[in-house]
């Protein structure tokens, strides 16, 4: 099971420091029985030497929107929105890694802007699933100021 993560408004910015810091260490720790893809090759090879779309860009208008775009295209245009909404992260290595400085980067340019919270999060929830998935249980050590609500 995945970790209960609460609505992205009610996070402090040390939290959310805290939570990029656990995507950091999620994403660079997937499990082993995971394919390794570190080239161009991979699924997630666009993050080595990401940059924004000027196509989308143009259209959106908005730079959180334009890689909002670009992820959706990366991990899937229903992932959040089919199964069980919790998106797949589907191999390991140099390039799933390289996509938590883009989220940093994009969190320290914009770090009220709710919809690239919610993205940390989603990616965050596919890195645990990937574990459990794996049979390899999911650190607890991370923590909220507040209760979280119960979920079964």
């Amino acid at each position: 099971m995945t970790l209960p993560h609460p609505p992205v408004e009610s996070l402090s910015p040390e939290e959310f420091s805290a939570l990029l810091d656990r995507l950091k260490h999620l994403l660079a720790n997937l499990p082993s029985q995971m394919p390794l893809e570190n080239g161009s090759d991979s699924l997630y090879g666009s993050f080595l030497s990401f940059n924004l779309d000027p196509d989308i860009l143009d259209k959106t208008g908005d730079e959180v929107a334009t890689l909002g775009e670009q992820l959706e295209h990366i991990f899937g245009w229903r992932t959040r929105t089919s199964g069980d909404g919790i998106l797949q992260i589907r191999e390991r290595g140099k390039a799933i890694r390289a996509l938590h400085p883009i989220l940093k980067e994009y969190y320290e340019k914009y770090p009220s802007n709710n919809v690239l919270k919610k993205w940390v999060i989603d990616v965050i929830a596919g890195a645990e699933k990937a574990y459990e998935t794996h049979g390899i249980a999911v650190s607890t050590q991370f923590t909220y100021s507040f209760e979280l609500p119960i979920v079964s």
